[in-house]
């Protein structure tokens, strides 16, 4: 079973390595985080992996179309307003972002659906 489960995590970082060979492991972790809770709050992303809001914001940028200082970001995931509460941003997937979660969904294909976001939710929670 542990050997599964290793399998399970190096093929879902050869997907993220497909996307782009260095990207930063808590920016990947952001990504599978909205996936498994869309509209998911910045703020809620900052608890839930501790890292500041600074920091969150930061993986947020890269992982939207727009990176800091205007330079291309993923497009995997966009930020928009909370329509309740103005100063709270909502992440979602763009339909890129549900593209290469689809693609990270099938690298490992031996898995059912509700597996993939149990193993991935214990490996975001550590």
């Amino acid at each position: 079973m542990r050997n599964n489960a290793l399998n399970l995590s190096l093929s879902i970082l050869e997907g993220f390595r497909e996307i782009d060979p260095e990207i930063p492991i808590q920016t990947a972790a952001m990504l599978l985080l909205v996936a498994i809770n869309p509209g998911i709050t910045m703020k809620e992303m900052g608890e839930r992996l501790e890292i500041s809001q600074a920091s969150c914001s930061r993986n947020v940028a890269a992982l939207s179309r727009k990176h800091r200082l205007e330079k291309p970001g993923y497009n995997l995931v966009r930020a928009v307003e909370d329509p309740a509460e103005r100063r709270r941003k909502i992440v979602k997937l763009t339909p890129r972002g549900r593209e290469v979660i689809a693609k990270l969904s099938e690298r490992v294909g031996e898995y059912t659906k509700a597996e993939i976001r149990s193993k991935l939710k214990a490996l975001i929670d550590r």
